[in-house]
């Protein structure tokens, strides 16, 4: 199949290059990688002036009504310029689960939020800090006369510190025999706290603490009891978000690999000369081709609102793995070089360990797609 950008993608894709080219020079995004935000609420404003923060999100609600594929290259701009803040979460993975699963007060008052760029919105799921099972969840909803209070806590909510929203994944204990609900929180409720953890992701991500937080019946999002399917579909959604982020980010990548090879001389020629160096050139040209190829089939089936749980768990898998061995081959390449602070290289190379291992790492997609194949 050909998985080209049509004429309006390829129009998203200069529009969002000319973007981060003009705005967002290395020098400034390390500055922002050492805020407390760890975004620009600047650069937040203009992306959603240009339209992408409300990409997927229906017209009706000030969106744009596109589709999924439509926002991937967008999104694979951000991994090659490594643009970081919260748009993933918000504008992906929160607004595809409020447009499915919300009913209709939630989403004319969420949704145009989210598309005019005036909102946050964080996802709270995981409590080990590995790979989400629905065994694993041990926040409480415990039901009173006027809605749920929440307590527990959850690890590695993205951007939670600056959310206004954070949609939680909790044990309803109103539900006959225990189910999962998922609830909407706002970010300034009493008891709600939550405290940075420390990675070497550009990417923020927080512990939240629920202590006795109060939501209401009509802040459920979806069925109740029914949270634990509307959140595999979520994250079915952030993982192939992940997967077109490490697409921008290898192909940017083995372009500086590339440019280094040609200019760095040793014994008086280019050490793009020598054999060996070219053999690490292919084989990271291999693995950015492999991962586009089977990524974007998966964003192709999710965008036809087809089953796709299978092929985003084998992109998943291979593309963080690609992603990884790639970046790891081009700091060989680059030498001593490649991980000094005044080169970017290195940017890459955490993120890629980061993406590689958040929405499920590579050995936990691969039991999926076994599992799924009848093994």
């Amino acid at each position: 199949m050909d998985f080209s950008y049509n004429k309006e993608q390829k129009m998203y894709q200069d529009s969002a290059r000319d973007f981060f080219v003009k705005e967002c020079s290395f020098d400034l995004l390390r500055e922002i990688f050492s805020t407390e935000e760890g975004y620009s609420k600047e650069h937040w404003n203009k992306i959603a002036h240009l339209g992408w923060t409300g990409m997927i999100i229906g017209e009706e609600y000030n969106g744009i009504g596109g589709t999924f594929l439509d926002l991937c290259p967008i999104i694979e701009e951000m991994g090659r310029s490594m643009f970081p803040g919260p748009f993933l979460v918000t504008a992906v993975s929160a607004a595809a689960l409020i447009s499915k699963e919300g009913d209709e007060r939630i989403k004319k008052k969420i949704l145009p939020l989210i598309s005019d760029g005036k909102a946050i919105v964080s996802i709270a799921i995981g409590e080990t800090g590995t790979e989400a099972a629905p065994e694993d969840i041990k926040t409480t909803a415990k039901r009173t006369d006027d809605g749920y209070i929440l307590n527990g806590s959850k690890l590695f909510v993205p951007y939670a510190h600056v959310s206004d929203y954070i949609i939680c994944l909790a044990l309803d204990e109103s539900v006959p025999g225990g189910g999962l609900t998922l609830f909407m929180v706002d970010g300034n409720s009493s008891g709600l706290e939550c405290t940075p953890i420390p990675t070497f992701s550009v990417d923020k991500y927080s512990k939240v603490d629920f202590k006795e937080v109060k939501t209401k019946q009509r802040d459920i999002i979806g069925t109740p009891g029914m949270g634990w399917e509307a959140a595999e579909k979520l994250m079915t959604f952030a993982a192939a978000s992940a997967c077109v982020q490490m697409i921008g980010g290898m192909e940017r990548v083995l372009e500086m690999t590339v440019d280094w090879v040609k200019n760095r001389k040793q014994f008086g020629m280019p050490i793009g000369s020598f054999q060996a160096i070219q053999h690490h050139c292919a084989e990271m040209a291999i693995d950015v081709e492999s991962s586009k190829f089977i990524t974007y089939q998966a964003a192709w089936k999710l965008s036809k609102t087809f089953d796709a749980k299978r092929e985003v768990s084998m992109a998943k898998a291979w593309t963080g793995d690609a992603y990884q061995r790639l970046t790891a081959t081009a700091i060989q390449v680059h030498g001593a070089m490649g991980f000094t602070e005044e080169y970017n290289l290195h940017y890459y190379y955490k993120q890629a360990k980061s993406l590689q291992l958040m929405h499920g790492g590579s050995r936990y997609h691969k039991q999926k797609v076994a599992k799924d194949s009848g093994y």
